[in-house]
């Protein structure tokens, strides 16, 4: 349980937030996207911010994961609550990023990047025909997701994709 929340707590560090406000003096909330995340930080703060707030996204998501296997606890439970606080942040009342970069980080250090292939697979054929992003990520997610139930991986991992599939569905909904 503890872990848990140390979990919930590093995946909850707004990141580009932090970055905009501390470095740039721009709430990235009231501009571009209004999302809390890397591409958000891309559109209006530049590629150097951006590329910085994907390292620490990435980072926050292994730091959590790494400090569960480090107490002996389940990786996968910390790997879901760090990427639900990056989605729901207390600090920002619940209003984060998409949770894409955490999870990656989580996935590299719960050991987990085959699903990670499956992501890229469905992102990269999709986004040619799409265009969009947030819709090419979603069946991404999907074809991770696939993968991930063929695969008998852990439920935890499946809770971590759906909630970063109803972040994008809501995104996705906002923009129509």
């Amino acid at each position: 349980m503890q872990t848990a929340i140390a979990a919930y707590i590093i995946g909850s560090i707004p990141t580009a937030f932090i970055v905009g406000k501390c470095i740039y003096n721009t709430d990235i909330r009231t501009q571009g996207s209004g999302n809390v995340g890397t591409m958000n930080a891309r559109l209006v703060l530049g590629w150097i911010p951006a590329i910085l707030v994907l390292v620490v996204d990435v980072l926050k998501g292994w730091a959590a994961v790494y400090l569960a296997g480090w107490a002996g606890s389940d990786v996968m439970p910390a790997a879901f609550m760090a990427v639900l606080g990056h989605i729901y942040p207390v600090w920002l009342k619940f209003k984060g990023g998409k949770g894409l970069a955490t999870a990656l980080g989580t996935l590299i250090a719960a050991g987990q990047l085959p699903v990670v292939l499956p992501f890229l697979i469905g992102f990269a054929l999709s986004y040619p025909l799409l265009r969009d992003g947030d819709k090419s990520n979603l069946l991404g997610i999907l074809a991770a997701g696939i993968f991930s139930i063929y695969s008998g991986k852990d439920l935890f991992l499946l809770l971590l994709l759906l909630v970063i599939s109803i972040r994008h569905l809501t995104v996705i909904i906002q923009n129509t």
